[in-house]
């Protein structure tokens, strides 16, 4: 029996359309993942001119919105998305300038000599397109996935012969207990300078095995007794306290 078609909203469609943009995914996995048929996604992705142009007149509820952009300012608005969908799927971060900059390039090739990018269109910009602005953290897209897939199949032939409360995993983090957020919210025309950022710091040692046992984690400071510690004893803490010069690990330690 033929599945039912789904009915999908234009947001969900323009959701398809940001997916298909940003992650490159095939029609197949799409249709997968948005639960509708192969030829829906392959209409929709057709339409996506139409589709993106009825977006930008309407907000996720349908009621108007005075973001409606027609003629050559369409076109600067989706060659600009497709550059920030480009960019982004390379992980290079975009700030607002850079956008700005950029729509300017592009308005300059469409012969849209008199276009601004202003504060207020790039606010705009940013509302169509869903895109918010993060503090960028972790570095997972500099990993070699190659590289981890062959030490995974190298790791299930070093485990065997092993029982999983024998086979533990280890790992250091860094807490800079004193440090400011890199992010601040403040009122419009204040000045927000930022400060020398406080580089204080303690190393944690974390251990588990694959059966969830803990084993006492280790915390590395500068002080062998802290002030702070005087009338208190470490090790009731539930942790093994370690110091050096720097509280870091060390191949003593």
């Amino acid at each position: 029996m033929t599945p039912l078609r789904s009915r999908l909203t234009l947001k969900n469609k323009i959701n398809i359309i940001k997916c298909y943009d940003a992650k490159k995914q095939s029609v197949r996995e799409l249709a997968t993942q948005f639960k509708v048929g192969k030829t829906q996604i392959r209409t929709i992705l057709k339409s996506r001119a139409d589709l993106l142009r009825k977006w930008c007149d309407k907000n996720e509820n349908g009621e108007t919105t005075n973001n409606f952009i027609e003629g050559k300012g369409f076109e600067i608005d989706h060659v600009c998305y497709q550059w920030f969908c480009r960019v982004r799927a390379k992980n290079f971060p975009i700030s607002g300038p850079v956008i700005q900059e950029k729509a300017i390039e592009i308005a300059k090739s469409l012969g849209r000599t008199n276009f601004k990018s202003s504060n207020g269109w790039l606010e705009k910009f940013r509302k169509r397109h869903n895109i918010a602005y993060k503090a960028i953290c972790g570095e997972s897209s500099s990993v070699d996935h190659d590289i981890v897939d062959d030490c995974n199949n190298k790791l299930v032939e070093i485990c065997e012969g092993f029982f999983p409360k024998n086979i533990f995993n280890l790992d250091l983090t860094g807490l800079f207990f004193r440090a400011l957020p890199n992010k601040t919210m403040c009122l419009k025309g204040e000045n927000h300078n930022g400060g020398k950022i406080s580089k204080e710091r303690i190393t944690v040692m974390l251990c588990v095995n694959m059966e969830g046992n803990f084993e006492t984690p280790i915390v590395i400071g500068k002080a062998l007794k802290p002030r702070c510690y005087k009338n208190i004893i470490v090790n009731d803490l539930g942790v093994t306290w370690k110091a050096n010069r720097k509280a870091r690990m060390t191949q003593e330690l």
